[in-house]
């Protein structure tokens, strides 16, 4: 690996509500771009199951949208490479 690492972080929010828990997650780059997954639960169990189950439904989410932007770039570098 030839450049130094770079840090990505993470904004989580947990909100438990009287029917549901509601979770969202945001990831930052270096470039100040920003990704973001929602993901939400029935809040029959205990709260904190709820939130373990709407936190992972929101990274399932989040890893959707990573993975469609990465597909748009790659299409896009592709179809400049085709043009030149």
């Amino acid at each position: 690996m030839d450049q130094p690492a770079k840090t990505w972080s993470f904004d989580v929010a947990v909100e438990h509500g009287p029917n549901r828990t509601r979770a969202q997650i945001v990831l930052h780059t270096p470039e100040g771009h920003e990704f973001s997954g929602v993901g939400l639960a029935h809040r029959a169990a205990h709260a904190r199951i709820a939130g373990y189950l709407a936190l992972g439904r929101a990274m399932s989410d989040l890893t959707e949208e990573l993975v469609e932007a990465a597909t748009t770039e790659l299409e896009d570098e592709a179809g400049r490479a085709w043009s030149t």
